[in-house]
């Protein structure tokens, strides 16, 4: 079975409310793009590819491009259970992350539908739901309270927060949480590297008194020094998100002591370098999320594939925000009761794709 065609399809779905996050982070809505892979038999997968200029250097634009120009024309004709040759087909093509993790993705759902077998099954099969958390972006106090008390009622226990501009506010943010929310409550910070080592050394452990689980990316990047002073200055685990996309980078990352929890976002590593980020993670003793570039239905059901197929996963997923996106683009979105997402038993990811609101949302009309 050979790979036909690969299709990238780019659409436009608004949130409900922007997601502010970091120094300069604003989305307004979902300007992704949907990759469509079909077999010669007839066989379709899909995936979702998210740009994000400011961290990937890609755009919507790009994706599409990058897909159609380059990836397509080298995977045409390529054997569909060749994952190792399509990877040495794609690695050449420096960055392009997240077209490259999308077009794995919908190879894999592909594949998972020709054998019959869903995809968390296919990959590890380690269980068949998993927790979820609630993200909450930077909005006022009060607003961000109400936010996470609400995700409360609907059974969601842990709570990632965004902070990073205001010192003074975060700290209070964090407090009214642990105080309204109650002692089992999960909460923990993303900074997206908004702090500087200075900030951070005096923030985090004020915060770390109100018991928060993580922190993730309090400061930049390129402050390899300043990460590891930090990482040896407070008790809670510092996870890396930016600095992790990929196998190489997560290995330099464990390598420095800068960090002890990875963030696995398989829409820009795909499930083939998703599963060397998590080798890498076992043998160095760490755990890992999985994490969220805020896609659609779509997006969110290939990380909880990814997140129910290996035990190595110890916090809950980030995969909440697309319930705040004013339409889906599949016919069976996700479910979230209690907190848990279940996996569907269907072949692949289980997508069934609305081709209507395709048709609605797509922006090459």
């Amino acid at each position: 079975m050979k790979i036909e065609k690969i299709e990238a399809i780019p659409f436009s779905i608004p949130y409900s409310k922007p997601m502010k996050y970091g120094l300069r982070g604003y989305l307004e809505s979902a300007d992704h793009v949907l990759i469509r892979v079909t077999t010669e038999d007839g066989i379709t997968g899909l995936g979702e590819a998210m740009p994000r200029p400011i961290i990937y250097g890609e755009s919507q634009t790009s994706i599409v491009w990058a897909v159609e120009s380059w990836i397509a024309p080298r995977l045409k004709g390529l054997p569909l259970f060749g994952v190792e040759k399509i990877w040495d087909e794609m690695e050449p093509l420096r960055g392009n992350n997240t077209a490259k993790g999308a077009v794995d993705i919908a190879i894999h759902d592909a594949l998972g539908k020709s054998l019959g077998i869903p995809i968390y099954k296919l990959l590890g099969g380690w269980t068949d739901k998993i927790p979820v958390a609630w993200i909450v972006g930077q909005l006022g106090t009060e607003e961000m309270i109400e936010e996470c008390l609400q995700a409360r009622r609907e059974g969601i226990k842990s709570y990632k927060v965004k902070v990073g501009i205001d010192s003074k506010k975060d700290i209070e943010v964090i407090r009214l949480l642990r105080e309204k929310l109650g002692d089992d409550a999960v909460i923990y910070v993303d900074a997206n590297q908004a702090f500087s080592y200075h900030q951070a050394s005096k923030v985090l452990p004020v915060m770390e008194s109100y018991g928060i689980a993580l922190v993730e990316e309090p400061i930049p990047i390129w402050d390899r020094e300043g990460r590891v002073k930090l990482s040896r200055q407070i008790t809670i685990p510092l996870m890396g998100d930016e600095s992790v996309i990929s196998p190489l980078d997560a290995k330099n990352q464990i390598d420095i002591g800068a960090i002890t929890v990875i963030s696995i976002k398989t829409p820009r590593t795909g499930y083939y370098q998703s599963r060397k980020i998590i080798h890498l993670a076992e043998l160095a003793g760490f755990s890992c999320i999985i994490g969220t570039q805020v896609e659609t239905d779509v997006g969110v059901l290939a990380s909880a594939h990814f997140g129910a197929a290996f035990k190595i996963f110890a916090y809950p997923a980030e995969l909440t925000y697309f319930l705040t996106m004013k339409d889906s683009l599949l016919q069976n979105p996700p479910k979230i009761e209690n907190g848990m997402m279940a996996l569907p038993n269907r072949p692949g990811l289980g997508a069934e794709l609305d081709e209507e609101k395709i048709k609605y949302y797509r922006k090459d009309k």
